[in-house]
């Protein structure tokens, strides 16, 4: 059987290819052409080329690890912020480019939680502002985030928000045991991939409750709580205002 030929449109002043049938590979998709004695035609291609041999998603990695000490303290700092303000927290994990070496760094940050009633609060979320400029000479690689006395899981807001930057999101989950649990993923281009502990850690022993007080202050709290009404607030009707 003949093969078709794959070309590639690189440019609009291309010229189309002489060939009975062809594919061309353009910024719109894979087409297939054909120069029949009575026509000649490009319409969008069904199927791939039959001489193309399949590809699954693949990712290897080669992340240098992160020392026990320096997890330590993040999960100390994790636990710090749950037992004082019941919210989530983030910590961005960045790679010197000169010392070859990682630097954490905890963001500006504010966490969303709810408040009941009785005082009980929810974790709900957390948004954090990149530095600007960022760390000279420094590569974002990865961010960390507390999923709370919650497991650790990537939610569909967590792959929402991560869809568009390369690197590692890991998630530290059941914050009020020791060790807690860890789930990681990396993204590339928009596809996840799932990583083990060891991928990316160097181990864990026990969280480190002294983190820096200027890491604490870096995080903000917004609590939202009910609505309150009283008997005075109602309307003659019976209707009830805010």
């Amino acid at each position: 059987m003949n093969q078709i030929p794959i070309y590639m449109k690189t440019s609009e002043e291309m010229l189309r290819p002489n060939d009975p049938e062809y594919y061309m590979m353009t910024a719109n998709g894979l087409f297939l052409g054909r120069n029949h004695k009575f026509f000649s035609s490009d319409v969008p291609a069904k199927r791939a080329p039959r001489q193309l041999a399949g590809q699954k998603p693949f990712c290897e990695i080669r992340y240098p690890k992160l020392g026990v000490s320096a997890l330590e303290f993040i999960v100390g700092f994790f636990d710090r912020v749950f037992h004082k303000h019941g919210s989530e927290s983030i910590v961005l994990l960045f790679w010197n480019q000169n010392k070859q070496r990682y630097k954490l760094l905890v963001p500006e940050q504010e966490a969303t939680v709810w408040e009941s009633y009785s005082g009980t609060r929810s974790a709900m979320d957390v948004t954090y502002k990149l530095p600007i400029p960022m760390p000279r000479d420094h590569l974002l690689v990865a961010d960390i985030h507390c999923h709370c006395d919650f497991g650790a899981y990537t939610s569909f807001t967590d792959e929402r928000d991560e869809q568009y930057r390369d690197g590692v999101h890991a998630v530290i989950g059941q914050i009020d045991r020791d060790p807690p649990q860890f789930h990681l993923d990396i993204a590339v281009d928009g596809t996840r991939f799932r990583m083990d502990f060891n991928q990316l850690f160097k181990g864990y022993g026990r969280r480190r409750l002294d983190v820096p007080q200027k890491w604490m202050d870096q995080v903000k709290v917004k609590v939202s709580r009910p609505k309150t009404y009283s008997w005075s607030d109602s309307s003659n009707n019976g209707d009830w205002r805010n």
